[in-house]
């Protein structure tokens, strides 16, 4: 059933009739693969288009939301895949970013995914802010200088130094994907969290944030992109960071994807979880 289905996406979405989509495949293929094996686990019968649920209903389950008291750090993995598995003993660690990965590698609605949006058993909130992140030497601070290669992404970089969440919104919205300006933006200022407003003064929305809204219309530009922002619209946390992930940098897919569907520059799964409280 998932094989055909990507088949048909890809068929459909990029004009690639693959014989087999695991073996010799080019990094543009494999690309097209991964979105729609991920278009496919989020969206099987293609529902994507018509919204299941009101649009200001965050889908966030219980399971996720009751996760903090139903772990443990110390609780044993499932065991029922070797990587996941890996992630799940780092993430009880109090390794943050295995926790992000842990969410968004495991299967919907299973002790992985619960064990990782708890922080290991522990709180739902920002990981990063919550377990801490060592910072390797030479990495960015808040008292970083600005790179110093557009003048205008340097006046939000350094309003972004001083405090400003707003600022720091605006940098990751507009700077180059993957950039350092964007990875700036991302860290609130190197700040050990992308949840600005936990730990700076909400002064305001990002001004690019102001051409977004959650209902606005798919670019067009590509099918399976297109797919992914409409379930990004409608609360899906993963597919907005698939859409950040995979659509071109600098592009509209991107901007909505970063603000969660036009909503906010936070990390979306919880944003979606902190609407539903």
């Amino acid at each position: 059933m998932e094989e055909r289905c990507v088949r048909n996406r890809l068929l459909t979405g990029w004009g690639l009739e693959l014989k087999d989509v695991a073996q010799d495949l080019n990094p543009e293929e494999e690309i097209a693969v991964d979105i729609a094996i991920e278009l496919c686990r989020l969206d099987p019968n293609g529902l994507s288009q018509r919204s299941m649920t009101p649009n200001d209903q965050p889908q966030v389950s219980e399971d996720l939301l009751a996760a903090a008291t139903a772990f443990d750090p110390t609780d044993e993995p499932p065991g029922d895949d070797p990587s996941l598995d890996a992630l799940w003993l780092a993430c009880g660690g109090g390794d943050p970013r295995s926790c992000d990965d842990l969410f968004y590698s495991a299967p919907r609605h299973s002790p992985y995914e619960q064990f990782a949006f708890s922080c290991g058993g522990r709180k739902n909130m920002d990981c990063s802010l919550l377990l801490g992140i060592e910072h390797p030497e030479g990495a960015l601070t808040s008292l970083s200088p600005p790179p110093g290669e557009d003048e205008d992404l340097d006046q939000w970089w350094i309003l972004c130094a001083e405090g400003s969440s707003r600022a720091c919104g605006e940098l990751r919205l507009i700077a180059p994907n993957q950039s350092l300006y964007a990875q700036f933006g991302t860290s609130c200022g190197a700040r050990g969290t992308t949840y600005c407003t936990l730990i700076l003064e909400d002064d305001g929305e990002p001004p690019t944030l102001k051409t977004l809204t959650s209902d606005q219309t798919a670019p067009g530009q590509d099918e399976l992109l297109d797919q992914l922002w409409r379930l990004c619209g409608n609360l899906d946390a993963r597919a907005c960071k698939d859409l950040s992930k995979f659509a071109p940098i600098d592009s509209l897919y991107v901007r909505f994807g970063v603000s969660c569907g036009g909503r906010a520059v936070a990390p979306c799964a919880r944003l979606f979880a902190d609407l539903n409280a």
